[in-house]
C-alpha cells in the first residue's frame, strides 16, 4: 500500500510560533513525518510541503530538499495585496491532482489544522482513500478531525519544536527596532490594553483591528515578527462555547527592552 504526505507548512509554522512561542526543528519534524507516514505496511511515495518560502529563512527550500521533502512554493502576496488563502488553494489542488493522477496511492497523510481541508478530505474519502491527519489538538479543526480515519496529535511529539536561541533573538531584536510596522503593532496593542477595558485581547480580534487600519501584507508580517520576537506574548483563554479549542489571547511584553523603547 502506498501513502503520500502533504504539509501545510505555513499553518504549522504559524501555530508553533504564535501558540507555543517556539520554532520548528526541521530535522526532528521530518523524522516524525517519515516515521508516521510509513507506519504499518505503508510505503511513502512522496512528502510535499506547501508555503510561501520567500517569507522564511534563506535556503529553507534547499534544506527541506536535503531532508527528503519536496517544497511547493506558493506566492501569497503581490506588491499591492495579500493573496489570502493561496496556500490552502494550492495545497488542495495538489492533493486532488495526486488522487486523480496516481490511483495506486490509497493513503493520504495531511499535516495541518486548517478547517478548509474539509472539502478535500470529503472528496478523498468518496474515492475510497484512507485519510490520516496530524495537527495540534487545540489548533486543529474539529470538523476535519471527526471526518478523517485517524487523527495523530503533534502534541505527542514535543521534540519537533525548539525555543529561539539567544543569538537568534538578539538578531531579530535589532531588526525589530528599525521596523516601522512592528512599531505600529506594538503601539496599537498598547492602546487596546489601556483603552478598551477588556478582560483580554483575542489574537484574531487584534489582527482584524490591524488589518482594518494598515496595509494587509506589511502589518500581517509585522504582527508575526512581534510574536516571534517576544514583543507580544500569546496565551490560551478558556472558550465556554468550545472547551476543546481555547481562544488565543495576546498581551504586550512591557518588560521587553524593544517594547519600552517603542512606547517612549
Amino acid at each position: 500500500m502506498y501513502t503520500c504526505a502533504f504539509i501545510d507548512f505555513e499553518n504549522l509554522e504559524k501555530t508553533i510560533r504564535e501558540a507555543f512561542g517556539s520554532v520548528l526543528d526541521f530535522d526532528r519534524f521530518v523524522e516524525v513525518v517519515k516515521d508516521v507516514a510509513t507506519q504499518g505496511d505503508l510505503r511513502s511515495v512522496g512528502i510535499f510541503a506547501h508555503g510561501d518560502f520567500d517569507r522564511g529563512d534563506a535556503g529553507l527550500q534547499t534544506r527541506l530538499i536535503r531532508l527528503g521533502i519536496e517544497p511547493r512554493h506558493v506566492v501569497t502576496k503581490t506588491p499591492h495585496q495579500y493573496l489570502k488563502g493561496s496556500t490552502d488553494i494550492e495545497l488542495s489542488l495538489d492533493i486532488l491532482q495526486t488522487m486523480y493522477d496516481y490511483p495506486h496511492i490509497t493513503d493520504f497523510l495531511l499535516l495541518s489544522g486548517d478547517g478548509d481541508l474539509a472539502h478535500v478530505v470529503r472528496r478523498l474519502m468518496l474515492h475510497g482513500k484512507s485519510v490520516r491527519l496530524m495537527g495540534f489538538e487545540c489548533h486543529t479543526s474539529r470538523t476535519v478531525r471527526e471526518m478523517v480515519d485517524h487523527f495523530i496529535a503533534l502534541d505527542d511529539y514535543p521534540q519537533i519544536m525548539r525555543k529561539v536561541t539567544e543569538s537568534e533573538r538578539e538578531r531579530r531584536v535589532r531588526t525589530l527596532l528599525t521596523n516601522q510596522n512592528v512599531g505600529h503593532v506594538v503601539r496599537h496593542l498598547d492602546y487596546c490594553e489601556r483603552e478598551l477595558k477588556k478582560d483580554f485581547i483575542g489574537l484574531n480580534y487584534f489582527r482584524k483591528r490591524l488589518l482594518d487600519r494598515y496595509p494587509a501584507v506589511e502589518i500581517s508580517e509585522a504582527l508575526s515578527c512581534a510574536l516571534e520576537g517576544g514583543l507580544i506574548q500569546s496565551y490560551p483563554v478558556p472558550n465556554p462555547e468550545d472547551p476543546e479549542h481555547p481562544t488565543t489571547a495576546c498581551v504586550l511584553s512591557r518588560e521587553n527592552d524593544v517594547v519600552t523603547q517603542m512606547l517612549r
